[in-house]
């Protein structure tokens, strides 16, 4: 897949969010540099770190906590 077929991908993703097309455009950029980061430290694949990205970005746009992170603040206010 090519950076600019996967930036539209990605875009699709916060335009269906709400997300105006420039702005869209600019987060996934973003994001897949960051993903792209996180596979040179090695310790995760870009496929993988892009996913666990937009879950974040996803739930935050929904005003959630990722699922996990649920569960941990579950624990913390007890």
């Amino acid at each position: 897949m090519n950076q600019e077929n996967e930036t539209e991908q990605v875009a699709r993703i916060f335009l269906n969010l709400g997300a105006e097309k420039k702005l869209a455009l600019q987060m996934a950029g973003q994001l897949i540099k960051r993903a792209e980061q996180r596979a040179k430290e090695g310790t995760i694949s870009k496929t993988e770190a892009l996913s666990e990205l937009l879950e974040v970005a996803v739930c935050g746009a929904q005003g959630r906590l990722k699922p996990s992170d649920e569960a941990n603040f579950d624990d913390k206010k007890d």
